[in-house]
């Protein structure tokens, strides 16, 4: 065999090679389709209060063997509880109760700089709070409307979901009370998780996306009238709270959020 036919040979045994990745790669892209077609198929059975199962968007499997670890590493957890501690002002840390705080590796702390403090409780809480949907930013000047195809989705008086009530408990999160009452009204809602800050991100409610109304658009939450600065699923609920999901078009100055300012 002559150097051109060694040339021709090695070619086709590299197209061949081609072809047999790119079928692995397509029936594996096949096989993952099909698996969230079932996931999704299944986001119509209502949830309980109180029940913080999560249905679609959950977390890939690396995700959660991530999250696990870390929990795991109980000097890694004592030192970021530390750093959260050590970032508190004195007048935060007189707001937190320590015996009614569990600070153990296997549980998260966060706290807020005002409002209600963000803290989960040693033992599980009953609690009512309410929670409503709003883009009125939005329904009030359709305008700022750069996707056209979701208009019809966009209520004239900017209610998505008007205040409903949500029975759980203190160990359930905002994340949880959104989800189960989205899941309970027919509200279609898309969410991520993001393994950097342990939370879930709301994409989009109602089909109304961030970035729907340019590039300082998309979902925000306030609690008792102020906005948190962490993920909804960092929140862990308080009897009574008041729960707001609004639309902003202009990171949030135009829901009343003035932090980014």
């Amino acid at each position: 065999m002559d150097e051109k036919e060694k040339k021709e040979l090695a070619s086709g045994l590299k197209a061949k090679r081609r072809r047999k990745y790119i079928l692995i790669a397509l029936a594996a892209f096949i096989g993952v389709s099909a698996i969230v077609g079932l996931s999704i198929e299944s986001k119509d059975a209502k949830l309980p209060d109180g029940q913080g199962n999560i249905v679609v968007g959950q977390p890939a499997d690396d995700e959660e063997t991530a999250v696990s670890d870390s929990k795991e590493d109980s000097g890694k957890a004592a030192e970021k509880q530390a750093e959260k501690l050590s970032k508190l002002t004195d007048k935060e840390k007189e707001k937190i109760d320590p015996s009614d705080v569990k600070v153990d590796n296997d549980e998260d702390f966060t706290a807020s700089n005002g409002g209600n403090a963000a803290l989960k409780p040693k033992e599980p809480k009953p609690v009512t709070v309410t929670l409503e949907i709003r883009c009125d930013t939005l329904s009030s000047d359709m305008s700022k409307l750069e996707n056209p195809a979701i208009k019809d989705y966009i209520p004239a008086d900017g209610v998505i979901l008007a205040k409903t009530t949500y029975k759980g408990t203190t160990d359930n999160s905002v994340f949880d009370a959104l989800n189960t009452l989205c899941r309970n009204n027919d509200i279609q809602l898309e969410f991520s998780y993001t393994p950097i800050y342990e939370s879930y991100y709301i994409e989009g409610i109602n089909y109304l996306y961030e970035f729907d109304c340019g590039s300082l658009s998309g979902w925000m939450y306030k609690v008792n009238g102020w906005f948190p600065n962490y993920g909804c699923s960092s929140y862990y609920l308080k009897d009574g709270d008041v729960i707001e999901w609004v639309y902003t078009c202009d990171l949030g100055k135009d829901v009343g959020d003035n932090s980014m300012a």
